[in-house]
């Protein structure tokens, strides 16, 4: 009778156990980004209950490389439309764009976030073509800080082709 235990509990540990390695690929893959543009909106709250919210946007580009470890990807190209709030109580639109030249390195969990100067990105990959994080802005005394934003890959970012 013991040993049935014993062989029904070494059953039970390599199924749970294969179902964990079977799972592990899927969320994997949900987490490496695909190449290319994407797009989306921010969710900053209104400055007071006199005004409406603010929607603003958000782009950048994944770039997929190869190194000598595998393949790996990174942010090359970050924007962002906010509404500042500058000390004074005055309100300002700002527009940022930058392109990375180091860091913006994308985790093998699809985390990533870029630091430089007036301006924070931080934010995951949901899924192939969906990510979401919190973005901040200084320029002088005006800022805004952890303003949400979700993207979608395949947006219409950067700047337009033509294709006729």
């Amino acid at each position: 009778m013991t040993h049935s235990i014993a062989a029904r509990r070494t059953l039970a540990a390599c199924l749970a156990a294969g179902s964990l390695a079977a799972a592990l690929p899927m969320a994997a893959d949900a987490a490496s980004p695909r190449a290319g543009y994407w797009a989306g909106t921010t969710l900053q709250p209104a400055a007071d209950a006199a005004t409406q919210p603010y929607a603003g946007s958000v782009d950048f580009k994944v770039f997929k490389y190869t190194s000598s470890t595998g393949p790996k990807r990174k942010l090359l190209r970050i924007g962002a439309t906010t509404q500042l709030r500058c000390a004074s109580g005055e309100v300002k639109e700002d527009s940022f764009l930058v392109y990375v030249i180091t860091g913006g390195k994308i985790s093998s969990l699809g985390r990533f976030r870029y630091v430089g100067t007036g301006f924070t990105i931080r934010g995951r990959f949901t899924s192939k073509t969906s990510a979401k994080g919190t973005l901040s802005r200084t320029v002088g005394d005006c800022t805004v800080e952890n303003v949400s934003w979700t993207a979608k890959r395949g947006s219409q970012a950067g700047i337009p082709i033509p294709t006729s």
